[in-house]
């Protein structure tokens, strides 16, 4: 399999966008906090769980990629692939993007421990006795992965097959899972996806690959995206009198 790259100015963009984000959460905690000892301290607590689960997750996602140095010269591989949505000029990401004669795959790889259940893409995770809700949902993510990379391919490589899009949740190191009528695939260890990627039909041509990828490798944000048009808002309702008589 070929690791392919995609531009450090898609990248550099997409982190710029990161930076005002997280500017915009300290900015929110501030004001919830002001500018108090309390307020620096909630920010370095969010900074320093960010860092550790990117951290983990960067870790997680290097043993795959090598992993899956084992299928052919003709698939393709991008780490940490963006990709546009429907918001204007706006990215997501992806942990690998594979594409190959059985499909295109969007992992999204968790590397969580412990044992965690889900339903109609809700989760929980176990603690002690109790389980807790997760707030992000893996699945859930990776449907919208899914529906913004299918709407995006289509338009830039056209006769693609219906529903080569694969989006399945991988869970490497998890000690349990039990999921039932979500979104996208789950699969608890990396041998279990393997097989399932194995058993899927062919559907892409070597041809139809390589423009995916070349579609992905040169993607750039259009210098003059279509801003997304502001909801209408409702009229207000005027109240009339009644004219006395």
């Amino acid at each position: 399999m070929k690791t392919l790259q995609q531009s450090p100015a898609l990248r550099t963009a997409f982190q710029e966008k990161i930076i005002a984000k997280k500017s915009a959460v300290h900015q929110e905690i501030h004001q919830a906090l002001g500018d108090s000892t309390l307020g620096g301290l909630a920010s370095f607590v969010h900074e320093f769980k960010q860092a550790k689960n990117q951290l983990k997750g960067s870790m997680g996602e290097w043993g795959i990629s090598a992993i899956f140095q084992c299928f052919p010269d003709t698939w393709m591989m991008f780490n940490n692939a963006l990709i546009p949505t429907n918001n204007s000029g706006g990215l997501t990401e992806i942990d690998h993007l594979i594409i190959g004669t059985k499909g295109i795959f969007l992992l999204e790889i968790k590397t969580w421990k412990g044992s965690f259940t889900a339903y109609n893409d809700k989760w929980k995770r176990r603690e002690g006795s109790h389980w807790v809700a997760v707030t992000n949902s893996p699945t859930s993510q990776s449907a919208y992965h899914q529906q913004m990379f299918a709407q995006w391919i289509v338009s830039v490589v056209p006769n693609l097959p219906n529903n080569c899009v694969y989006a399945p949740v991988v869970f490497p190191i998890a000690k349990w899972l039990g999921v039932n009528n979500c979104s996208v695939q789950v699969f608890q260890g990396v041998p279990a996806l393997l097989q399932a990627m194995v058993s899927c039909p062919e559907c892409l041509s070597e041809q139809q690959i390589q423009a995916i990828a070349l579609a992905v490798a040169n993607y750039e944000i259009p210098q003059n995206p279509t801003p997304t048009p502001k909801p209408i808002p409702k009229p207000k309702l005027v109240k009339r009198h009644n004219s006395s008589s």
